[in-house]
Parts: structure tokens; sequence; C-alpha cells
């Protein structure tokens, strides 16, 4: 596993720090945000943002899950033309097999570019905190992910073993509230319609890094993958590849009774050499 992809301690996605009472804002914002990570309050897969001064989005969310459409490293940020300008990475966060470090921050390789307008009130940091409290979600990574899901079945033991256990095929719940089914129990399971394969570096390409990654994921009832762990690693440096690859998959939802529902898959991504 790529140490540069783990992440031991994720205490905090960094929002507030005690604004400067006096001060050039963009100073205070680049002390504050740089190579920090923000998370999207409503996430959205575009990656091009626009908020309006009372912090509403300009292009509509479709549902996207917070833990692969939400979070972002802040590269750069300016303050210009009455705008916060906002450049950074796309990130998402998976389950990690590892007892220890529990969540992984896997790198998309997807830049974002966000703008905020400015209210003409606004003049330092302090006067910022409502606005960015309306866009961005503070907290805590690993509270958010352990609220997020709560699996109802021992996922250590076969998996066709603890399915057959589930009542009904339920398997778990993701929040808030929304029952998650095994695949393969259902009578429409998920159907996978876009699955870019991992962008491998060109030495891992040959001959010995042939073989599959086995993933566990929760695609959700608007066919987005929510949840997402590595179950069997591959060689060092190439599972963040992998997750960064399965996080955007996109899939027509299973249906249960006629309705969309979240269901609980493990699939093999084979990682091709050439």
């Amino acid at each position: 596993m790529s140490r540069s992809t783990m992440v031991a301690v994720l205490s905090a996605v960094f929002l507030f720090a005690a604004p400067s009472a006096h001060g050039d804002l963009q100073k205070d914002l680049r002390r504050t945000y740089t190579g920090k990570i923000l998370s999207l309050r409503v996430p959205n897969n575009l990656d091009v943002l626009h908020f309006d001064t009372s912090g509403k989005g300009t292009r509509p969310s479709n549902g996207e899950p917070w833990t692969t459409c939400s979070l972002f490293k802040v590269k750069k940020i300016d303050v210009s033309f009455a705008q916060i300008v906002i450049e950074g990475d796309r990130k998402a966060v998976a389950l990690n097999p590892d007892p220890v470090k529990k969540l992984l921050l896997v790198e998309l390789n997807r830049p974002v570019h966000v703008t905020i307008d400015l209210p003409p009130s606004v003049h330092t940091l302090g006067d910022l905190k409502l606005l960015l409290l309306r866009i961005f979600s503070p907290g805590d990574l690993i509270a958010r992910m352990t609220s997020a899901w709560r699996s109802e079945v021992d996922l250590d033991r076969d998996f066709a073993e603890a399915s057959r256990t589930a009542p009904d095929g339920r398997v778990g719940e993701l929040a808030p509230n929304r029952p998650v089914y095994v695949g393969e129990a259902l009578p429409t399971p998920p159907m996978a319609i876009y699955k870019p394969v991992p962008n491998l570096p060109k030495k891992a390409r040959k001959g010995k890094s042939a073989g599959s990654c086995r993933v566990r994921m929760v695609v959700n009832e608007q066919g987005f993958p929510e949840i997402i762990e590595v179950l069997e690693q591959v060689r060092e440096g190439l599972d963040n590849q992998v997750l960064a690859a399965v996080s955007q998959w996109r899939f027509k939802p299973a249906q249960r009774e006629n309705l969309p529902v979240a269901a609980m898959l493990i699939v093999d991504v084979k990682l091709s050499a050439e």
C-alpha cells in the first residue's frame, strides 16, 4: 500500500481557524487553507463550481456521495474581482483493511476550480465564517465515515456465507437509514455503465504487475460508489490508482420492489500487463 495515500490520523477537515483581526484577506486565506482538505457540504462531481453570495451552488448536484465527490486539497487560493478563487485537487476517502490506519485518502488526479462570490460586507476572514459554513462541512473524517456506513453482518467472513445469513439480503445501512443489500441477491443488481481503468505508471504495466485487485463497494441509489475498500492489495503504489478508478465508476442502480436501492458488490479490477 502506498504510504503517500494513507492517512493515519484524519482527525480534521480543516475549515475555520481563528481569524485575524486585521490584515489582508487573501493573505489570511492562503495561510489558513493552502494545503488543507476542504469538503463540499453538497457534494458535486463537476470540476468547475461556482457559489453565489448566499453560498448556494449555481450548478446542481445529482445526489453524489461526499466520500467520492466532496473532498479536495487546496493548491492555490486568491481573492479577485469580488470573488474567492480556489484551485485544488480532487480526493476520495476509502476504507482501509489496516485496523490501525482505518481510512485512505485517495488521489483522483483531477483538478477542481471553485469560485465564491463575496458579499460587499466581507473584509476579513471572520466576516467569511458563515458563508464558508454554508459551502463546506467541517469535521473529523473518521467520525463521518463511521456514521456514514454500518455493516449488519460480519463482512470478514466469506462474502457468500455472510450474505446467506443476512435477512432479506440486507447487509448494512448507509446514512440516513438507507438499507444496503447484497447485489447478487437482488432481482435487478447494479449494472456498470462507465468503468474507467486504473491509470497505471509505465513501469507497472509490464509483466509482473499483471493480475487483479479485489475491491468491495457499496453502490448507492443514484448509481455512485459511496463506500469503497480494497480487500486484496496489489503491489506497492497501485492501490491508489485502483481506488481512484473505481470511485469514478457509474452504475444503473439496483432495484428492489421496483425501487432503486443501495447494493454491495465485490469486484475484481484487472491490471493488465502490456
